[in-house]
C-alpha cells in the first residue's frame, strides 16, 4: 500500500480536482465516510469544529449531511470559510439552514456519547498552532480528556502529515479516518500517541496511485516470500550466521541473536565469545582470538555485529566490515562505526539496525524527522537501514513503514532478536530479509502481546517465530 507526504498527497488531489472537476464531490464523499464510522459510536450530539481550509470544509460537510439525517448536531466554524471547495460546503450547509456558531462552547456543554470531528487543520499545516486554533485544540483535547470521543479528518490537527511529528500542541484523537490518500506521517513519529485507530476511505478513486505514485510503503505481508526449504536439503544448504557478541556480562545479548537466526532457518549459528561461557546447546563456539577468527568467517553467509559486543573488539569489527560477507551492524557495532572515520562507503551488502540515539551517534544531528534521518544514514555510510521506533522505516530507496507500535518492544533483547533475525534471513539468501526480518519480528511479538498485552521478554519473541512464519507462508 502506498503511503504519501503532505507535498504529494496535495498534488494528486489537485491532479484529481482539475482532471475531473470533482473537488465538492470529493469533500462530500469524505463527509460522508467521517459520518458513517461517527453514527456507529455516537450516542449523544456530533460537534463539528471546522478550521479554515479544505479540512474546514470536511467538517461542514459532515455537519450538513448530519443535519439532513436529522441528527443532533452543533458546527463551530473557527474562521470564514472564502475559498475553493472550503466555500462551496459553506454554502451548501447554509442552503440547507445548518446552524452554525462562531465560539467554543463551555466543557461542561459536553455530554457522555458526545463526538466531536476535528477539522481545524489538515495536512498543509506548516507551522503551531495559534490563536483560536490553538484553543479550539486545547478544547478538544480536555473534552477527549472527559472521555469524550474525538475522530479527526485525515490527521489529528496539529501534527506534520509527512514526518508524524507534532507542531507542539496536537489533537488526541480516537479515531483518525484519512481520505483518499494514507499518509505516512500518521504511521511514525509521534503519531502513534495521537493518531488512535486509523481508518482509510479511498473516497471511491480506485487505482489513484497509477496516476501519482506515493512516498513508501505500508509493510505488510503481500509480496514478502520466505525462502524456498527443499525437502531433501541439509543444514548446510541454509547458511552459515557468525554472531560477533555477548561480550564481558552482556552473553545474553548475543545468545539471543544466535537463536534468533536459528529460529527463522539459518543452518549453524557461530557465536565469538567468551570459551568460559556454557553456550546454549545449538550454538556453535567460535574462541576470542582474532587469527581464528579470520579464519572462521571464511565460512560465513552473514555476520551480526554488535549485540553485547562492549567497546574492546574493534580489531574483530574491522576485520568483519573489510571481508566480502554480508553483515547485520548492531548496537556495539553501530557504536564503533559512529567513532571510526570512514573514507568509503562498504561495497558489500550491509543492514544497520539503530535505534534514535544511536542514528543521533552516527549523524551528529538530530533532524527531528525519522525520513530525513534513514536518508541522512544513507548518503553518509551507504547500506541498508532498518530505523527502529515506533513506527520503524525501512530502506531507503523505497522506504518502508512498520505499522505496528506498542510499548512492550521497548525491552530488552528485542533489538538482539530482530538483528539475529535478519542475520539467519541474509544466510539463507532470502529476498528483502531487511523487510522479510522487521515484519516476522513484528509478528512475533504481536502474538505475545495477545497473550500478555503489558509486557514481554525478549526471549518470549524467539518462542512466537515458528508461528510468524507458518503465518507468512500460510498468508502468500
Amino acid at each position: 500500500m502506498y503511503l504519501y507526504d503532505s507535498k504529494t498527497s496535495q498534488l494528486l488531489e489537485q491532479t484529481l480536482i482539475k482532471k475531473n472537476k470533482i473537488g465538492f464531490l470529493l469533500m462530500m464523499r469524505a463527509a460522508h465516510a467521517i459520518l458513517s464510522i461517527a453514527k456507529k459510536k455516537l450516542k449523544g450530539r456530533l460537534w463539528c469544529v471546522a478550521g479554515p481550509g479544505n479540512n474546514g470544509g470536511d467538517a461542514i460537510g459532515v455537519a450538513t449531511l448530519a443535519l439532513l439525517e436529522k441528527i443532533d448536531v452543533k458546527c463551530i466554524k473557527l474562521s470564514p470559510l472564502v475559498k475553493g471547495d472550503a466555500s462551496i460546503s459553506y454554502a451548501f450547509s447554509q442552503n440547507l439552514n445548518l446552524q452554525i456558531q462562531d465560539n467554543l462552547p463551555k466543557i461542561s456543554s459536553l455530554k457522555q456519547g458526545d463526538i466531536i470531528v476535528d477539522g481545524i487543520f489538515g495536512i498543509g499545516v506548516s507551522r503551531p498552532p495559534e490563536g483560536i486554533m490553538l484553543d479550539a485544540i486545547e478544547w478538544i483535547n480536555t473534552a477527549h480528556n472527559n472521555g469524550i470521543n474525538v475522530i479527526s479528518i485525515d490527521v489529528p490537527s496539529g501534527l506534520n502529515a509527512t514526518n508524524g511529528q507534532s507542531f507542539g500542541c496536537t489533537v488526541q484523537a480516537d479515531t483518525t479516518i484519512m481520505c483518499l490518500t494514507a499518509k505516512q506521517g500518521c504511521y511514525t513519529g509521534q503519531s502513534p500517541d495521537l493518531t488512535g485507530e486509523l481508518l482509510f476511505s479511498d473516497l471511491g478513486i480506485k487505482n489513484s496511485s497509477d496516476l501519482i505514485p506515493g512516498n513508501s510503503y505500508l509493510l505488510d505481508s503481500d509480496k514478502l516470500n520466505l525462502p524456498r526449504r527443499s525437502p531433501i536439503a541439509y543444514k548446510g544448504n541454509y547458511g552459515n550466521v557468525l554472531v560477533l557478541g555477548g561480550w564481558g556480562g552482556m552473553e545474553g545479548a548475543g545468545f539471543l541473536a544466535g537463536i534468533a537466526a536459528l529460529r527463522v532457518g539459518a543452518g549453524k549459528v557461530y557465536i565469538c565469545g567468551p570459551e568460559t561461557v556454557r553456550q546454549p546447546f545449538e550454538l556453535i563456539n567460535v574462541p576470542k582470538d582474532i587469527n581464528e577468527f579470520k579464519s572462521v568467517i571464511l565460512e560465513m553467509d552473514s555476520i551480526v555485529v554488535g549485540p553485547g559486543l562492549g567497546r574492546n573488539a574493534d580489531k574483530f569489527i574491522e576485520v568483519a566490515w573489510t571481508e566480502n560477507i554480508p553483515l547485520v551492524m548492531d548496537a556495539d557495532g553501530l557504536r564503533w562505526l559512529a567513532r571510526i572515520n570512514l573514507k568509503e562507503p562498504r561495497k558489500s551488502f550491509w543492514i544497520g539496525t539503530p535505534h534514535a540515539g544511536e542514528a543521533l551517534a552516527l549523524l551528529k544531528e538530530n533532524f527531528n524527522d525519522r525520513f530525513k534521518t534513514l536518508n541522512a544514514l544513507h548518503k553518509k555510510f551507504g547500506g541498508r537501514w532498518v530505523l527502529k521506533g515506533a513506527g520503524t522505516l525501512i530502506g531507503p530507496k523505497p522506504i518502508f513503514i512498520n505499522p505496528f507500535a506498542n510499548s512492550a518492544l521497548a525491552t530488552a533483547g528485542s533489538g538482539d532478536v530482530l538483528a539475529g533475525m535478519i542475520g539467519g534471513l541474509i544466510a539463507q539468501k532470502a529476498t528483502k530479509p531487511e523487510l522479510l526480518g522487521v515484519y516476522l519480528h513484528t509478528e512475533a511479538a504481536r502474538r505475545v502481546i495477545l497473550e500478555n498485552n503489558k509486557t514481554l521478554l525478549a526471549s518470549d519473541i524467539l518462542d512466537k517465530i515458528g508461528n510468524a512464519l507458518t503465518s507468512l507462508e500460510q498468508s502468500n
